[in-house]
């Protein structure tokens, strides 16, 4: 089954530049009141290429790009297109060794940042060159530099590398061609691109469905809104989508959820709304459809290894059942084929296969794997196709519906998960002998969240109170943060004796028992709140993570707390402590009472962090906070 011909042979470079000869004034992006034209756009990121190219930057190099959401980020991301070198996304909070890993694996020489997250990152071996200070005085038509951009390169040059969770204890690097991203965005009808559509970019570089937001936009003459750094809380989403009158909008699943449930109303503006990243509730896709009926809804679904989108349902009628996953985009070919690749059946369960210009050459350095799972394509003689893993059926009309995985990958928050990757970093630290790792809706009302269960080299551990059980849990976490982002980190970790098995002698996941969620999870004795704020976080800490006591040295995300809960409680303090301070700095950089009550005084100038100002913002509702919209 497939829609659409192959793309044509074009890049990303060369559609920009169209639409830079078509309206050089039309506003190409805006960021925090500020706008920058499409002129301006080419004419910092040509300046950039050409220092690129000046230090030694080349086709199929690849240049590492760690800048928050601002004019620098896109300016990074263009020029590193129009030296003829493909970017790497990185976010400031990876761990460091997850950093050093990524930029040493993908070859990268060259990272770009900005100061807003230059302090932030740990000593790499690589020329570190800072856009906003090289960018800084771009203003004239000529562009400075003396070595001349290469010609226009083919639609088979690399354009991005982006790291997934690998199942054999690393990352593993999806390699991106220029046809992939215009495939996804140029000469398609799944949604509507053109001028007149306004994008916001909401979604962290280093997920995806940023390249949608992005070149959705900046390839077909679109304006793009670019949202500040940080988590958000649902009220400000609301209230940018009415105030920069965005009319196209990207969502996790699980923000979608929310903002249907609290905000549903702000979706009135916009022409198209595309979620996914994880199973859509019915519920509330009916809600946006009878809310608003003239928002086109659309279920994007499809793996990075196929460029962010693969097929795509438009919502027209009340759904019953499940939300299908729907039809191939263009130029996207699909197969439903049983364990002999052979094509099964209509309304008949199969695993499905996917090809076509979106298809990603492989993974980066990784013959091996790119061979596991990049097959040749049986049906198009001297193509290829992905073998995704998913569990699909198609109906007699062709629409596809998702019923689940042919192996334990997981998705949490819209981040694609493979438990090898932190099985290998739990049984690499000392005392573990086995582990596993799954996903349960058990544990957070309402939310699926990571789970492990290891198996240690005392045997005596597992009988002993929950409470001496802390310290091992405590150090597992710690050791897991060094190296995992914290999307990846689970939020419990428990001490059995031994995994029960099936008959057939693996894992019975299913029996494995509810997490003892510990209730402390730190290195350090109890020690009660000291100041009026310290008492107001310990008390926002122990509500929302259904605790009895939270102490002033307890790390939030230790005691239970994640990205999801984050949010909330960001909401609450700006609402209580009528204080706004940033997000990241709350909940990364200072995840104790005791850290977070000295950043709310250094913010408010005052010994307690306590404001007398009436509250500006009362509600206890926020966005999910993950990376993926960070």
């Amino acid at each position: 089954m497939k829609r659409g011909m192959p793309m044509k042979d074009v890049t990303i470079t060369e559609l920009f530049a169209d639409q830079v000869r078509r309206a050089p004034n039309a506003t190409a992006l805006r960021f925090r009141g500020e706008e920058m034209t499409y002129r301006q756009l080419d004419l910092r990121a040509e300046h950039l290429a050409h220092r690129l190219r000046d230090i030694g930057v080349g086709p199929e190099d690849v240049v590492g790009v760690c800048v928050e959401r601002s004019f620098e980020m896109i300016v990074a991301l263009l020029g590193v297109l129009k030296a003829g070198a493909a970017y790497l996304p990185l976010h400031p909070d990876e761990p460091a060794l997850r950093l050093r890993f990524m930029l040493d694996h993908a070859d990268a020489r060259v990272l770009l940042t900005h100061r807003p997250v230059r302090g932030q990152l740990p000593h790499l071996d690589v020329t570190v060159l800072d856009v906003d200070v090289t960018v800084r005085d771009v203003e004239g038509p000529e562009v400075p530099g003396a070595t001349p951009l290469p010609p226009g390169r083919s639609a088979e040059g690399l354009a991005y590398v982006r790291y997934t969770s690998g199942s054999t204890g690393h990352p593993k690097a999806v390699a991106v061609p220029h046809r992939g991203v215009v495939r996804l965005v140029h000469d398609t009808e799944w949604i509507e691109f053109g001028p007149d559509q306004i994008f916001l970019q909401l979604c962290a570089l280093t997920f995806d469905p940023s390249e949608f937001e992005i070149w959705g936009a900046l390839l077909n003459g679109g304006c793009l809104v670019i949202h500040p750094p940080g988590p958000l809380s649902l009220p400000e989403l609301a209230e940018c989508l009415r105030r920069e009158r965005v009319t196209t909008l990207w969502l996790t699943a699980g923000l979608f959820h929310r903002m249907v449930d609290r905000h549903v109303d702000s979706f009135g503006g916009l022409r198209q709304l595309v979620a996914g990243g994880d199973v859509l509730s019915p519920a509330h896709v009916n809600r946006v459809r009878r809310a608003h009926p003239k928002v086109r809804m659309v279920n994007g679904y499809g793996p990075t290894e196929n460029t962010c989108f693969t097929t795509s349902h438009t919502v027209t009628r009340q759904v019953s059942g499940t939300v299908p996953i729907g039809t191939p985009i263009a130029g996207t070919r699909v197969y439903i084929l049983d364990e002999g690749l052979r094509p099964v059946p209509e309304e008949e369960w199969g695993e499905l296969y996917t090809g076509g210009s979106g298809l990603a050459r492989g993974y980066l350095h990784r013959p091996e794997l790119t061979e596991q799972r990049f097959l040749p394509d049986p049906f198009v003689p001297g193509e290829r196709m992905y073998r995704v893993g998913d569990v699909v059926r198609r109906d007699w009309s062709g629409v596809m519906e998702f019923r689940g995985r042919v192996d334990d990958q997981v998705k949490i928050a819209g981040h694609r998960i493979e438990p090898g990757e932190i099985v290998a970093a739990l049984t690499d630290q000392p005392g573990v002998s086995e582990a596993v790792v799954i996903a349960r809706e058990d544990v957070t009302p309402g939310e699926k969240v990571l789970v492990a269960y290891v198996v240690t080299e005392h045997p005596e551990l597992p009988d002993l109170p929950v409470e001496n059980q802390a310290d091992l849990a405590t150090e597992l976490r710690r050791a897991l943060r060094h190296r995992l982002p914290r999307h990846m980190v689970p939020v419990a970790i428990t001490v059995v004796p031994e995994f029960p098995l099936t008959r057939a002698g693996k894992i019975d996941r299913t029996a494995l028992p509810a997490p003892k969620l510990v209730p402390r999870a730190t290195d350090t004795a109890y020690e009660p709140p000291r100041t009026p704020v310290e008492t107001k976080l310990a008390d926002v800490f122990a509500d929302v993570l259904a605790v009895e006591q939270v102490g002033i040295h307890d790390d939030f995300f230790a005691i239970g707390g994640n990205s999801l809960i984050a949010a909330d409680v960001l909401a609450r303090l700006r609402g209580e402590l009528a204080v706004d301070v940033p997000a990241a700095r709350l909940f990364f950089e200072n995840p104790t009472v005791a850290g977070l009550a000295e950043t709310v005084a250094v913010h408010t100038g005052s010994s307690t962090g306590l404001s007398t100002e009436p509250s500006i913002e009362s509600s206890d509702e926020d966005h999910e906070g993950d990376r993926a919209c960070d």
